[in-house]
């Protein structure tokens, strides 16, 4: 009786500290980066003051902007300037949704700025927590600098807690744009299979050449090109009743006229610095989500960090 008590209550534990990390592009020190030198780091899916050698974990990039210049910090990826990109994410619990951002640096991890805030359902709540169903596309500033850069992603889930992962990657010049759009990148790796919409049955970055948000009627659609064939326009609610999902819901052109270097930071939270997010209730509203911002399911509200002063705004 004691040891089915103690599996279950470890289950329990184990459960309420479930999290997600980036998988692809490969983030510093994981399994999957093929550059990681040691014993890779099994404390990437948990929040900050969670889990790992002093229960806690520095900012930003979990202390590994070290590797930078090492042979442990070599780039993952070579992404265009102006791109569209795919990132994916898996662990053993989503949580059931939250809201991320993924951004760049490129000063060796001094400052972040945005590229694409997702508003609500990140992850995708109802996808699971395997990477085929955690897709998500995002475009790169088409003003990027070249060459070597931080990619971060971040994540606040409903329990006022906050996870980031960082990867080396490289930028290169703008490829020529194909039918108005830039050719779409996919998430792939040594060890990430690419995904299947025959298998997950889910429209992502992986399956189309090129994706676009068409607003129509007040309402979000979405239109893939495939293999020379265009597929009708389909709202989200259509799609998700006929077994498409689409990767989210643009609330803005994936393009802007933006500069890089005027976006905004990305968000802190949760982390010790007085700026708390939605508790239980809500998934966070950014007070500054940059141009491209990817609005989620509508399940829970939106609501800004607070105290505002804390938060910086």
């Amino acid at each position: 009786m004691y040891t089915i008590i103690t599996v279950v209550i470890l289950s329990i534990i184990s459960a309420v500290q479930a999290h997600m990390q980036l998988t692809y592009p490969p983030p510093f020190q994981a399994s999957n980066n093929p550059y990681t030198t040691g014993p890779a780091d099994p404390y990437l899916q948990y929040p900050f003051d969670c889990c790992g050698p002093g229960d806690r974990w520095d900012y930003p990039c979990r202390g590994y902007l070290k590797l930078l210049g090492t042979p442990a910090g070599r780039s993952v990826a070579k992404w265009p300037a102006g791109s569209v990109q795919a990132w994916n994410m898996s662990g053993i619990g989503n949580h059931y949704g939250g809201s991320c951002q993924v951004g760049f640096s490129v000063d060796n991890g001094t400052t972040f700025q945005v590229a694409t805030s997702y508003e609500g359902n990140c992850p995708h709540r109802d996808a699971g927590n395997d990477a085929a169903g955690q897709n998500f596309d995002f475009t790169v500033p088409a003003d990027m600098p070249t060459g070597s850069v931080v990619f971060a992603w971040t994540w606040f889930n409903r329990e006022q807690e906050f996870n980031m992962n960082c990867a080396a990657v490289t930028i290169t010049a703008p490829k020529a744009m194909i039918n108005g759009g830039y050719n779409v990148g996919s998430p792939t790796a040594a060890a990430i299979e690419p995904v299947s919409s025959e298998s997950s049955g889910h429209a992502t970055a992986d399956n189309y050449t090129d994706l676009w948000p068409f607003p129509r009627r007040g309402r979000s659609s979405l239109q893939f090109k495939r293999a020379g064939t265009m597929f009708p326009k389909i709202s989200f609610r259509h799609g998700l009743k006929h077994g498409v999902r689409p990767a989210h819901v643009h609330k803005r052109a994936l393009s802007s006229s933006i500069p890089y270097a005027q976006r905004p930071g990305m968000l802190v939270a949760d982390a010790g610095n007085g700026c708390l997010t939605p508790h239980t209730t809500a998934e966070v509203k950014y007070p500054h989500p940059g141009p491209d911002v990817v609005l989620g399911d509508g399940e829970y509200p939106l609501e800004l960090p607070t105290p505002a002063d804390k938060c910086g705004y």
